[in-house]
């Protein structure tokens, strides 16, 4: 709402006619100018000054459209009378020239600005002409006025620009932030797609070997042939739901070398691993593990690698606590850490909680199994990453 206020208050000039609010300050000046007529602050025929007053006061509408125009025909206007009759002692026009030299100020700059400038300065000379600036404290209380009201206006237009600037700039960043993000969303959707592709590549190899198997002892041994289908079954229920998820992700085809895709009997190794890199990491399973389709097992495995890769960039000298509980309607995880001694605490907590990638290819995978997932940091120092995978949604 802010930056298209000021991109309208940028835009003004592009107006064809002025608005009803610079209608009516002028107007209300030439009212002002008839009671002055009336009451004798202008010399010469009341017609005459009449006709002056109007057509060097109704400039004002345009101020904030043509400001150098405007304060032009102001001047021109009123030389003739002023060297004629002299000038009079007006509030109008006191106030018709700190409006119009304000202007120049606020929307103009360069040489219009300038051109702005030395028709205040005439307008000024016209005063001293017609007799109203006497003495040298005259010519510097209008000088100091109408210079503080130029001055006023060249600050505010350039605070103005400064502020479109800067909104310009943060919507700027904010609009690459988003696409980062959504780009990191896809990169991210890319990939659990090629390893779902891949689950479910090997669900349906198995279920062709099953099958065959069945077949060739259809005959000789039902009652083998019968438990060789129940597995053809059971594994084509969860090729199945690896196909629900894998629906709908976009899919970047990449050529290269596909490694076994983990499993989570594989969590001591990958402590291991984390332990051998520096990192001080303790590993906690807690029930006694269950079969877990093959995505959903992948999905947690990788949600406790990225986990700690986070960790080792953020907290490297934290201590670790990794906990996988296996429960009977759904799967637990939790990554902590300590954030380690002294400022690394305030900074893994602060870097951590940012948008990353690895924090968004975690909620991703999560998600995709209708699971839920909390990341922050801990009221005593350090960050958790906490998840819970419902193993009735992954196995429908």
């Amino acid at each position: 709402m802010r930056l298209r206020w000021m991109t309208r208050e940028r835009t003004i000039a592009g107006r064809r006619a002025p608005s009803i609010l610079d209608w009516l300050v002028a107007l209300a000046l030439v009212v002002i100018g008839f009671v002055e007529i009336a009451s004798g602050a202008f010399p010469g025929p009341v017609a005459v000054a009449a006709a002056f007053q109007v057509a060097s006061t109704l400039p004002v509408a345009y101020r904030r459209l043509t400001p150098l125009a405007a304060i032009t025909i102001s001047v021109v206007v009123s030389l003739p009378y002023v060297l004629a009759y002299g000038a009079g002692n007006s509030l109008a026009g006191a106030v018709t020239l700190l409006l119009l030299v304000y202007s120049v100020g606020r929307h103009l700059d360069g040489r219009g600005l300038l051109a702005g400038t030395a028709m205040g300065l005439l307008m000024i000379v016209e005063l001293g002409i017609g007799g109203r600036l006497v003495t040298l404290e005259d010519w510097v209380y209008v000088l100091v006025t109408y210079g503080a009201a130029l001055v006023f206006g060249v600050a505010l237009r350039i605070q103005t620009d400064r502020s479109i600037a800067l909104a310009l700039a943060a919507d700027r960043a904010q609009r690459e932030q988003e696409g980062t993000a959504q780009a990191a969303v896809h990169e991210e959707r890319a990939r659990i797609a090629r390893e779902l592709h891949d689950v479910v590549a090997h669900n349906v190899g198995l279920i062709v070997l099953q099958a065959g198997g069945a077949r060739s002892v259809l005959g000789a041994d039902p009652d083998r042939a019968r438990i060789a289908l129940q597995q053809v079954e059971e594994t084509g229920r969860q090729t199945l739901a690896e196909m629900r998820h894998l629906v709908g992700i976009l899919r970047v085809d990449e050529n290269g070398d596909r490694q076994p895709l983990p499993r989570l009997e594989r969590l001591p190794v990958l402590v291991d691993e984390a332990r051998a890199a520096g990192l001080a990491v303790e590993l906690e399973v807690e029930g006694p593990p269950v079969d877990l389709p093959a995505g959903l097992e992948l999905a947690a495995y990788r949600l406790i690698q990225e986990a700690l890769t986070n960790v080792r960039k953020h907290a490297p000298t934290a201590r670790v606590l990794v906990r996988l509980g296996y429960e009977p309607e759904r799967l637990w995880i939790e990554v902590s850490d300590d954030g380690g001694p002294s400022d690394a605490v305030r900074d893994s907590a602060q870097n951590a909680s940012g948008l990353g990638h690895g924090l968004i290819g975690m909620r991703e995978r999560v998600q995709m199994y209708d699971g839920r997932m909390e990341a922050g940091p801990m009221p005593g120092g350090g960050f958790r990453v906490e998840a819970i995978l419902p193993l009735s949604v992954a196995a429908s």
